[in-house]
């Protein structure tokens, strides 16, 4: 098996981020060598993880850039900056023949070994096609070819002279497919599942493309695109909770291999939901704090209100704004019951989904949608939250 050597690119300022990336590499790739491009982080940083992962034959390299040798360099988008051109570097800063390089919005979710083993033949570089964005791959997974590389000693120095233009649509993106867009090796998609676009194909459906049905896979490596960060208090796509659980691993749980952390700091008994286009939902506190054993799941096609956002506190309360279909279709059928209980208008479709599935709908009279005459519809008086509370007991 060829040796495993991975690269990352950012400054101090995405420390959690690089560092959740590394636990999900060393995960599921032991014996692997990490170079960290960098200008800022400590290096008792990486003393302190290379203690822990020295028994799985892997180590994390501090590759120290100059301060100054990108700051000219042209970014394209608000969340990110110029460490974004540190991949560009690579054939110059590391020296081995096989370097896969990765953004830090990444979790890798499986064993990369045949990246490493793959013949790319005369190929500079590897990549995944883009989803959006037609002849272009996306930089945020990129396989080195090193040797093919080296074959124009001034690949590096061309690369940043074009970066210097001002008018590039996608930063150092545009310019790596500037120079490699049709000479790149063709990945799969399941090593870059670009899910970021969640939010912008499903609201925007120009953009789609069929972009739903492409990502309907199971991904090796987990990319969160766009705005829209895992980590960040609200987020609109997938795979929030996958971030979650390896920035909470502990580095002997990376080398043990231990199971995923739980997502929940409770022992989850079922779960409620909850689709609304109002933040006025009846007697929800006094629901949740019945059940704190019950997951409140509650999506909203927009933004949020106080009302709701000032619930997050209770950890059984979980807040889904500008929730997009496929984050919104598994919550809705894992759950024990709807709480039809938001004041506004209602989602018929939604409900009427729910309701054929036999499963109980409950919802008080004030509040009641066009279907409360259904068989498992349940409405209580406005002031019997303690009738509902005690039915909802029943079901389970």
């Amino acid at each position: 098996m060829s040796k495993k050597v991975f690269a990352l690119s950012a400054d101090y300022g995405y420390i959690n981020q690089i560092t959740t990336a590394v636990k999900s590499i060393l995960y599921h790739n032991h014996d692997s060598t990490i170079y960290i491009i960098n200008k800022d982080i400590p290096q008792e940083w990486f003393s302190g993880i290379n203690n822990r992962v020295e028994a799985i034959g892997s180590k994390v390299i501090n590759q120290k850039i100059d301060e100054n040798s990108l700051g000219n360099e042209h970014v394209s988008q608000p969340q990110i900056n110029e460490m974004s051109y540190g991949r560009i570097l690579i054939p110059d800063l590391i020296d081995e023949e096989r370097i896969l390089y990765l953004d830090s919005d990444i979790v890798v979710n499986a064993d990369l070994s045949e990246l490493f083993d793959m013949d790319l033949g005369d190929h500079p570089v590897a990549a995944i096609p883009d989803l959006l964005y037609a002849n272009n791959f996306n930089s945020g997974v990129l396989l080195f070819n090193i040797p093919v590389l080296k074959k124009d000693p001034d690949i590096v120095h061309k690369m940043l002279e074009f970066g210097l233009t001002s008018d590039l649509s996608e930063g150092d993106q545009s310019v790596l497919n500037h120079f490699f867009s049709d000479k790149y090796y063709h990945l799969p998609l399941k090593y870059n599942l670009a899910i970021g676009y969640d939010f912008l194909c499903y609201y925007y459906p120009g953009f789609d493309h069929n972009y739903f049905e492409k990502t309907n896979i199971q991904g090796s490596i987990i990319h969160y695109t766009s705005p829209y960060k895992p980590w960040k208090q609200f987020s609109t796509g997938r795979y929030r909770d996958l971030w979650w659980q390896y920035y909470d691993l502990d580095w002997a749980e990376v080398v043990a291999h231990a199971d995923l952390p739980a997502v929940f700091d409770y022992k989850e008994e079922g779960s409620f939901f909850t689709l609304t286009n109002s933040e006025n939902i009846e007697h929800l506190e006094e629901l949740v704090k019945a059940f704190p054993h019950y997951t409140f799941n509650i999506a909203a096609r927009t933004n949020m209100g106080g009302k709701l956002v000032k619930l997050i506190p209770y950890p059984n309360v979980h807040l889904y704004m500008n929730a997009v279909q496929v984050v919104i279709d598994p919550l809705l059928n894992n759950a024990d019951a709807y709480l039809d209980i938001n004041y506004g208008g209602k989602d018929d479709d939604m409900l009427k989904k729910f309701q054929a599935t036999g499963k109980p709908i409950v919802s008080f009279d004030d509040v009641n949608s066009s279907i409360k005459g259904a068989i498992n519809y349940h409405s209580f008086k406005q002031d019997d939250v303690a009738g509902m509370i005690t039915y909802l007991k029943s079901i389970n």
